[in-house]
Parts: C-alpha cells; sequence; structure tokens
C-alpha cells in the first residue's frame, strides 16, 4: 500500500519523461555548441562562433528553467529559439555545411515533446519548421538579406558535424517515442486487465448481493407471516378494546414489513431476471391487479375504470407488467382525496407501431411540481404522510427500463396525477 501511494500517477508518467528528455537534449546541444565553438575559433570564424555561444546560452536558459518546474514554458521557448537560430544560421552560411538537417529533428521534437493535452502547441511546432523550411528553399536559403560571414567555411568538417549531430538528435527522440507507445501500450494493457478483473468481481459481489436479497426476504416473510397469524389468534383471546387497538397496530407494522420486503424481492428479481415475453391479455392482467387490490385500504370508495384498446395479446413481460401495474394502482389508492364526491383510477391501453401505451390516471391528491423530478428516485417521500418504502416507483423506473421503455409523470396538486408508460412489444 505504502510503495502504491510513493509511485507516480500513472496519467503523469508520460509528462516526466518529456520533461527528462527536454534535459536530455539541452544537455546535448550544450556539448553540440561547444564542438562548433571550437571548429569556428579554431578556423578564426568569430562571428560564427558567437552564434555558437548564444545558441548554448538559449539552451542552459531552457534547461534551467525546466529544472527549476516551468517545463511548459521552457519546451515552447527553446523549439521557438532554435527554429529562428536555424533560420539565422542556415542563411549566413553555406548550404552545403548541411545546417538545414536541424529542422528533421526540430520536426519530430515538436511532436515528442508536447502530449495530446497540448495539441496546439505540438501542431504549431511540427508545422513551424517545415513552414521556415520551405521558404529557405524558395528564397535560395537567404531568408534574411545579403548577409554572409566574411571567412570561408570548412565545409566538409560542418557538414559531418552538422549530420552527425542532427542523426544522433533525432536516434534520441525517435527512441524515446517508441518507448512512450510500448510504455503506453503496457500500461493500457494492464488498466485494461485490471478493469476487467474489477469488472468480475464486482459483477459476482452484485450476483452475491442480490442472492441474499432475494434468499433472505423470501426467509424473512415467512416468521412475519407467522406473527401476523399468532397475533390474529390473540385477537380472539380478548375483547379488550385498548389491547385490540395494540394488536391492531402489530399487524400494521407486520403489513408495513411485508410490503417493504416484497419491494426487495420484486427490485431483486428484476435485477437478476431477463426480460421472458409472452402473450398478454391487457384485459385480463388488468382484471387480476384491481381484483387483488380492491381490498387495500381506501380502494372501496374508488372505482377503477378500464379502457384497453388493444384487442388481442401482444407480447409482452407479464410478470413486469404486473409489478408496475401493481405499483402504480396501489400508489394512486394511497394517495386518492378522500374529500372529493367520485373518486376514479382509470387504466388506458394503446397499441401502435410496435409500441404499448400505458396510462394510469387518478384524480387523487397530485404531486407538487418540486418533487415530481424526484419521485423515481429510491427511498424518496414526497411527504411525511407517506406510507409505502420508498421503493416503488424506483421499482417502476428500473422494470420500465429493463423492459427498455421509458415512463414520466403529469401532476396537478389537488386535481390527480397521470403516469406515462411507452414500452417496445415483439
Amino acid at each position: 500500500m505504502v510503495q502504491n501511494e510513493l509511485k507516480c500517477p500513472k496519467p503523469l508518467l508520460s509528462t516526466v519523461k518529456r520533461n527528462v528528455l527536454v534535459s536530455r537534449i539541452c544537455g546535448y546541444c550544450v556539448a553540440l555548441a561547444a564542438v562548433q565553438f571550437v571548429l569556428n575559433v579554431s578556423q578564426g570564424l568569430y562571428d560564427s562562433a558567437a552564434v555558437n555561444s548564444l545558441f548554448a546560452l538559449i539552451v542552459s536558459v531552457a534547461y534551467f528553467m525546466n529544472r527549476r518546474g516551468y517545463h511548459g514554458v521552457s519546451k515552447i521557448f527553446v523549439l521557438f529559439s532554435l527554429n529562428a537560430l536555424c533560420v539565422f544560421y542556415i542563411s549566413v552560411l553555406p548550404v552545403r555545411v548541411g545546417a538545414y538537417l536541424y529542422f528533421f529533428p526540430l520536426i519530430i521534437a515538436g511532436s515528442a515533446l508536447f502530449d495530446q493535452r497540448e495539441k496546439a502547441f505540438r501542431y504549431f511546432y511540427v508545422i513551424l519548421p517545415l513552414v521556415l523550411l520551405f521558404l529557405l528553399f524558395l528564397t535560395d536559403f537567404n531568408v534574411i538579406g545579403g548577409l554572409k560571414f566574411r571567412n570561408p567555411v570548412n565545409e566538409n568538417a560542418f557538414f559531418a558535424v552538422n549530420v552527425f549531430s542532427s542523426a544522433v538528435i533525432t536516434i534520441i527522440l525517435v527512441t524515446f517515442m517508441q518507448k512512450l507507445n510500448a510504455s503506453s501500450e503496457r500500461e493500457l494493457k494492464e488498466l485494461a486487465e485490471e478493469v476487467n478483473g474489477k469488472n468480475i468481481r464486482l459483477e459476482k459481489t452484485n450476483a452475491e448481493l442480490d442472492r441474499f436479497l432475494y434468499s433472505t426476504s423470501h426467509d424473512l416473510r415467512s416468521p412475519l407471516s407467522s406473527i401476523k397469524g399468532l397475533v390474529n389468534i390473540a385477537r380472539h383471546e380478548t375483547a379488550d378494546e385498548k389491547i385490540q387497538g395494540y394488536f391492531t397496530m402489530m399487524i400494521d407494522r407486520v403489513d408495513k414489513l411485508d410490503f417493504f420486503i416484497k419491494d426487495i424481492i420484486d427490485y431483486s428479481k428484476n435485477a437478476r431476471t431477463d426480460v421472458r415475453t409472452e402473450p398478454v391479455d391487457f384485459k385480463a392482467l388488468l382484471g387480476e391487479v384491481t381484483e387483488n387490490l380492491r381490498y387495500i385500504e381506501g380502494a372501496e370508495t374508488i372505482n377503477f375504470q378500464n379502457n384497453v384498446a388493444v384487442d388481442h395479446p401482444v407480447n409482452a413481460d407479464k410478470n413486469r407488467l404486473s409489478v408496475v401495474l401493481n405499483n402504480l394502482m396501489a400508489n394512486a389508492i394511497k394517495y386518492h382525496d378522500s374529500q372529493k364526491e367520485r373518486q376514479w383510477i382509470d387504466v388506458a391501453v394503446t397499441n401502435s407501431n410496435g409500441s404499448v401505451k400505458l396510462t394510469v390516471s387518478d384524480n387523487g391528491l397530485g404531486i407538487d411540481p418540486e418533487h415530481q423530478h424526484k419521485i423515481f428516485d429510491m427511498f424518496y417521500r414526497g411527504t411525511f404522510q407517506s406510507k409505502g418504502s420508498g421503493l416503488g416507483l424506483y421499482i417502476v423506473k428500473e422494470t420500465v427500463a429493463k423492459m427498455k421503455g421509458t415512463i414520466h409523470v403529469e401532476s396537478t396538486p389537488g386535481e390527480g396525477s397521470s403516469f406515462l408508460l411507452t414500452f417496445p412489444v415483439s
């Protein structure tokens, strides 16, 4: 663990390597300037030796800037200065000394010293030496006019030094890029293996968690049913109203916990099982769901209306549709408006262009606009009067998504709500 914390983060490794490369190239360029200075002085070319001194000074400044941490500035400074010096040097020396050869390592340096985050600088310093070299050819290697060094030059010696130096710098840069590419490929491979390993462990953990939730929920429902049965038996043993009230509260809490466990089972089933299509008769399905919900508290005063415009069974996931309809209609019953003279829940089903549109509407309490975008969140409850687990609409959203459908709500406080679902059928 300690070793991992001391390592340089992977995204910074290439940057560190580029900074090291800048220092290495600067060091080599200073050595080259020293060789050129000795050659020039030995032949009495003091003007050219002065240029070599300026070259060494610029490279030394760039080196110390890089060492001080001004990495970006040092790269920009040294490349721009070297391009300018090359133009000057090529213009005042005979073409046959081969000074123009330094433009080729400068082109490679522009690509090697900048990473993907510095694309603009990379393109600029690759194109700049190409443009300057093209201008030199157009002007017969005399961009700056008639200025020339006065003394004759030993062309063969200078040409040999320039060929060797440009070749060495080019080899250094190309080798660096090859190593960087190999390192990047290795890091990508390691990262892919690491991600793949994490995905496998995550899938295993998720599968184990789903199995745990499913089996635990089933195991919990059995003792709850036993408790509920024992409470109902105990109710017949006494006529005391106070004790009967306690029994009623116990039954209410057991039912609440049972509904919560049922929600967990529905969520786990949806996550663990694939979509299974079968012919679904919506009229029959709505009849079953409505019949199951008639005994919920408050359902006796509600008028259930079904408007199914699909005359034949369609292929869909019946179990998931049943979960969606049960949750939406149970919610509509829970939040009905008992002050209204006529209370209703309407379910409409239509089929068009291979998709089923299902709308569950009611004239209940409605949902405040500030809550409408949150009602599908896990464990979200819009009011303190909420009696549910906060999972119902989240399960609806996840179930509809599993069927590759969409759902949204339209609601006006005091007037009612409409949940609109669309999902494809085969």
